[in-house]
């Protein structure tokens, strides 16, 4: 194995398991569709809801998401304000490119914090449940149980970041700038082929009128 290959490989697993999560979360998003619309069903033909899809659904979504930040991150999809970055030089670009993940890390670190101490607080209730406080529903649900795993999704993005933001101090420091905005950076081609694809579409709808 090369030496890029060495430097490149933590990064590429960060990625390649943020894209498994991802599938997996899509999955789960299909089978909450599919709950709803049977419960959708089930009260058209029994009006009663069987499936309980509407609180099921609300956990899936909540830990689904969580665990798909780090995916957005990983394939640079969060969305930032390029205005006035695009006509930067190089070197104020890359050192915004670096407060911004550090921002961005503070703000994941905080969340999962107080993800963990939301589940830690469900768990301690003071009830005879030794799992604590649960949902006021037919499912009864332990609300550890979603909390926890919403929890560790926001620790995998908090993780995810600050991984990216220390490797990309490291670049920044070692002056590899282009490998730094390939990292977390915004490249300045991404920006030109929007801007061409917006008046590509302009254009064509000039033409259609």
């Amino acid at each position: 194995m090369s030496d890029t290959q060495v430097k490149k490989s933590p990064i590429n697993l960060f990625k390649n398991i943020s894209q498994m999560i991802a599938w997996i979360a899509g999955a789960l998003i299909l089978f909450s569709a599919v709950l709803v619309s049977l419960d959708i069903l089930a009260r058209e033909l029994f009006s009663d809801n069987f499936f309980e899809s509407y609180e099921i659904s609300i956990y899936i979504f909540a830990i689904t998401v969580a665990f798909s930040y780090a995916y957005a991150l990983t394939t640079k999809t969060h969305i930032r304000i390029d205005a006035l970055y695009n006509h930067l030089p190089k070197i104020y670009r890359v050192t915004l490119d670096l407060l911004a993940s550090s921002a961005l890390s503070a703000t994941a670190v905080f969340l999962a914090y107080y993800g963990w101490m939301t589940a830690i607080e469900s768990f301690s209730f003071p009830t005879n449940d030794i799992w604590g406080a649960r949902s006021v529903s037919d499912l009864y649900v332990p609300l550890v149980i979603p909390q926890s795993l919403w929890a560790l999704g926001l620790t995998w993005f908090a993780v995810t970041c600050v991984f990216f933001s220390l490797r990309g101090l490291l670049l920044y420091f070692k002056r590899d700038f282009d490998s730094m905005t390939a990292l977390i950076g915004i490249d300045k081609r991404e920006g030109e082929d929007e801007l061409n694809e917006a008046l590509e579409l302009t254009n064509s709808d000039q033409t259609d009128v």
